[in-house]
This record gives C-alpha cells, sequence and structure tokens, in this order.
C-alpha cells in the first residue's frame, strides 16, 4: 500500500511539474514573439532611414555614370559535309549593343543623359561559288541619343525640357529624327521616368528617293524604366513616341512614329553574363512608300557591365 501511495505520489507532481513546464514555455514563446515585433519595427524604421540617406546621397554625390550591353558572335564552317545545303561554305556574324548614361540628381534639378549603339555584321561565303560576295555586311546599326533636364516642382513633377536624336553610325542622318520639346517629367514610381511634353518640334532628315526632308510641331510621350532582381538580373526599357498635330503633303509620309527598345543582361560572375537586347519601331518616314512597316532588331550574347 505505501509503494502503491509513493508511485501516485510521484506521478502526480510528474503530471504538475510538465504541466507547470508547458505554460511556461508558452510564456516564453509570447514574450519572444513580443520582442520579435519589436525588432521588426525597429528594423523597418531604420530602413525608412537608409532610404532617405540613399537619396541624399544620390542627391550630393553628383554625377552618376555607367555602361551596359552585350556581345554576340557566330563562325560556322562546312567542308564536304553532304547534308548541308552549301556543302563547302564558311560565315561567322558578329553584333553588338552598348548603353551608357551619365546623370546628376540635385536638390532642386536633375539632367539624364543616354545613348544607345548597336552595330551588327554577318558574312556567308560559298566556297564553290567564286563570284560569291565573302566580305562582312553591316546587318545592324542604330544610333539614339538623349538628353532631359528638369527643374523639380515637387518629388513627383518636373518641368523639362527634352533633346532627342536618333540615326545610325554608317548612315548618319539618312534618315534620322531629332526632337526638341518642353512639358512635364513625371517620377510616378521608383525607377519610372515618364516624359510628357505637348510642345515639341520633330525634324526628320532624308536622303531618299521621293522622300523629303521636313519637321512639323507635335507631342513627344517617352517612358523610361531600369530595375534590378534578384540574382543578377537588370532590365532597361524604353518607349518613345511622336504624335504629330497636322497632316503629311500630298506624297509624302506621315511623322508619327514610336519605338521601343528593351535590354536583359543576366549577370554570372563579376559582371560577365548574358545580355539581350530587342528593339521595335515604326516611322513611315524611313519606309515610304510602304505605310505601317514594323522595324525590329535583336541582339544575344554575352554581356559585360560595369
Amino acid at each position: 500500500m505505501k509503494k502503491l501511495f509513493f508511485a501516485l505520489s510521484i506521478f502526480l507532481v510528474a503530471g504538475s511539474a510538465g504541466a507547470q513546464s508547458l505554460d511556461e514555455l508558452k510564456t516564453m514563446k509570447a514574450e519572444k514573439e513580443k520582442m520579435a515585433a519589436a525588432k521588426q519595427a525597429e528594423a523597418d524604421a531604420f530602413k525608412s532611414e537608409v532610404a532617405d540617406l540613399d537619396a541624399k546621397i544620390i542627391v550630393l554625390s553628383g554625377w552618376r555614370t555607367g555602361v551596359f550591353g552585350a556581345l554576340g558572335f557566330n563562325f560556322n564552317q562546312s567542308n564536304n559535309w553532304q547534308t548541308n545545303a552549301v556543302k563547302n561554305s564558311t560565315s561567322a556574324a558578329f553584333s553588338g549593343s552598348v548603353n551608357v548614361f551619365a546623370n546628376k540628381q540635385a536638390e532642386k534639378y536633375f539632367w539624364n543623359n543616354s545613348g544607345v549603339f548597336n552595330l551588327g555584321y554577318l558574312k556567308f561565303d560559298d566556297e564553290d561559288l567564286p563570284t560569291d560576295n565573302a566580305k562582312f555586311r553591316r546587318s545592324t546599326d542604330v544610333l539614339r541619343m538623349a538628353s532631359l533636364f528638369g527643374y523639380k516642382l515637387n518629388k513627383w513633377v518636373a518641368i523639362s525640357s527634352l533633346g532627342e536624336y536618333s540615326s545610325s553610325l554608317f548612315n548618319f542622318n539618312n534618315p534620322g529624327i531629332m526632337d526638341i520639346g518642353v512639358g512635364a517629367t513625371l517620377t510616378p514610381i521608383n525607377n519610372l521616368v515618364v516624359v510628357v511634353h505637348p510642345l515639341n518640334y520633330h525634324f526628320a532628315f532624308s536622303d531618299a528617293a521621293g522622300v523629303e526632308s521636313t519637321s512639323q510641331l507635335g507631342a513627344k510621350i517617352r517612358a523610361d524604366y531600369t530595375r534590378k532582381f534578384k540574382g543578377g538580373i537588370s532590365w532597361a526599357s524604353t518607349l518613345t513616341t511622336f504624335v504629330p498635330y497636322g497632316g503629311a503633303e500630298t506624297g509624302q509620309p506621315g511623322l508619327f512614329e514610336y519605338t521601343w527598345l528593351n535590354t536583359l543582361a543576366f549577370n554570372v560572375w563579376k559582371g560577365i553574363g548574358v545580355g539581350l537586347t530587342y528593339g521595335l519601331r515604326q516611322a513611315d518616314f524611313e519606309t515610304w512608300p510602304v505605310k505601317g512597316v514594323t522595324q525590329s532588331y535583336s541582339t544575344v550574347g554575352l554581356s559585360y557591365a560595369f
């Protein structure tokens, strides 16, 4: 009987101790959760302060410059390979895209400058055809430059002026497009800059037969977006368009146009990665007498950013 009483006593004490330990653990958990919430609130406050300091550093640091782009290349050779359409041949393709920028942020104004350069060459040599043209020929040639200056009215709106030029390096000004205008620049979210210039003069240059150089007043709209993602991926996108206020002269193309350029870069190691550049454009002035032609170009290859 004494042994049974002793065993029951031990069981009750152990059960009581276990229940008490469980309550203590729950209490400790609740306290830790309160501490974690307080620390998270403190960390969020520090993040907000860091963001404010970054904005001030950008203002005081002066100019920010950078270069990024992509290189693509392809070499092929065939020697008596019977399944090839051209059994004895060599071919090569090379292309490069370079994006540069120089931006300045001050307390009351900003000045953003950018340039896009794209060149591509290719050749194909049919070794069994003596008259074949085996020289490198230019396949892509793009030149675009822009300069945007703005006086800040507040954090999101600025009075601005924009100068933009589009042509090619080796067919300079044939054709060529230049815009000069004033209006407003909006920065509704981070990394997005939207330019709306209702007073813009548009110049179109051409030496093509039947197409006269001309100019016209209209509206200029431009949007630039850049973003860096996790994993070393960066994206830059630019959409620009001109809407003329008047019609075209008889027998001449209209001046409405749009261009959309995108560059993706995947960082692999110390700025070296894979790059993709893709562009879309429509401008009847450049494809006349055919209307509504969509132009495009693309580059895929190794990229290097610094």
